[in-house]
């Protein structure tokens, strides 16, 4: 029994899309697209009758799972980075219709480039840092940080054994027992300030709405990543300055390349 028309033409492109996508899958394995591949493709497209809109969302899920792909290691590299905008371009797509995050190429993109011996400059940081630089001064990284304190708060707590009352007479009545009071001291963090952490090449910094500091690489006494935030200890400063930032990664390896060169 032969099937209807559309009925054929519904499996014939339903095979059709299976084998668009499944050929996609195998050319972008090495995160390129030849011209024998896109050749390929142009083929299986005639061949099953594919529109330009049918094979789009394969083009968009295809290269978003490379990009996931190249981004799998923490890491991107210069030829990554090119193989990705040559990909965008040649299918016509826009980072957007990827599930392109800017924050997270950014900052696999400088950790590839720092695992390489380049620390990157940023030529845009003095729109977010409002600060003289020196001579020969430049910008490595800037991002969000939040200035913590530690703070002591006591609260008091009220107890005390059995209490009751004794009626003398109507109206008046007498009160036995005991209530003690005991406090309590614990430490918290505090927010104290919000602002911009920064790094140069010849120190760094924060600079926030009410609070600012730098100093030079060789007066870090030490830096310490802890669960409440980056702990940075100046020479002859007892406490330190302790920072929350939305990424620790790029701020510390970017520090931990410039201390090493010195």
């Amino acid at each position: 029994m032969q099937l209807p028309g559309f009925v054929d033409r519904y499996f014939k492109k339903r095979e059709g899309l299976q084998k668009y996508e499944e050929s996609i899958a195998s050319f972008l394995s090495d995160s390129e697209i030849s011209v024998e591949e896109s050749d390929k493709l142009a083929e299986i497209q005639k061949e099953f009758g594919l529109s330009v809109d049918d094979v789009k969302g394969i083009h968009k899920s295809s290269v978003a799972k490379t990009f996931t792909s190249m981004g799998s290691d923490k890491r991107i590299t210069e030829e990554e980075k090119k193989s990705l905008e040559k990909l965008l371009q040649h299918f016509d797509l826009s980072k957007t219709d990827i599930a392109f995050n800017q924050d997270s190429f950014n900052k696999y993109y400088i950790l590839g480039l720092i695992d390489k011996g380049i620390l990157p400059t940023i030529d845009n940081a003095k729109e977010q840092v409002n600060i003289v630089l020196k001579e020969g001064e430049v910008f490595h990284w800037a991002i969000v940080a939040t200035l913590l304190k530690r703070k002591k708060v006591t609260t008091r707590i009220n107890y005390g054994g059995l209490t009751g009352s004794v009626r003398i007479m109507k109206g008046v009545s007498y009160r036995v027992g005991s209530i003690g009071v005991q406090s309590v001291s614990k430490e918290i963090m505090d927010r104290e300030d919000a602002g911009i952490f920064y790094v140069t090449n010849q120190r760094i910094g924060y600079l926030g709405y009410r609070k600012q500091f730098s100093f030079p690489f060789k007066k870090i006494g030490s830096l310490e990543l802890r669960p409440d935030g980056l702990h940075i200890f100046k020479d002859g400063k007892e406490a330190p300055y302790i920072l929350e930032l939305k990424d620790y990664e790029v701020a510390l390896a970017s520090i931990s390349f410039l201390l090493n060169k010195e």
